[in-house]
């Protein structure tokens, strides 16, 4: 393969990680957010008097006990963590592929 040839599927490999990566960015945030709003709403739950609450499920609320809904809320945020977690390690894969990628493009023109 010539230098140009390398250049170019470098380049199409930058360009693809760095979309991944944004894709991985956004997918962070959403998770973020997902996380505070159970966060959130398990400490206001958890202030309530009341020992039933009503769910929302589809167009319809079903009334359901407290403690059940907080405990699944509690379990929604463990799991919520362990995809941030994979996604983080997913990040730290593609920021280095990037900066190698980077590196093997500065190599090759330095060549020319």
């Amino acid at each position: 393969m010539s230098n140009q040839q390398i250049a170019q599927e470098l380049t199409t490999n930058l360009r693809n990680v760095k979309i991944q990566l944004d894709t991985v960015s956004q997918q962070l945030m959403h998770l973020e957010t997902q996380e505070k709003l159970a966060e959130v709403t398990t400490k206001e739950l958890e202030s309530y008097p009341n020992d039933q609450i009503w769910k929302a499920c589809g167009k319809a609320f079903v009334l359901q006990d407290k403690s059940k809904y907080v405990t699944d809320l509690k379990e929604d945020v463990g799991t919520l963590k362990e995809q941030k977690k994979a996604l983080n390690i997913k990040r730290d894969y593609l920021d280095t592929t990037l900066e190698k990628t980077v590196d093997g493009l500065k190599a090759i023109m330095t060549q020319k």
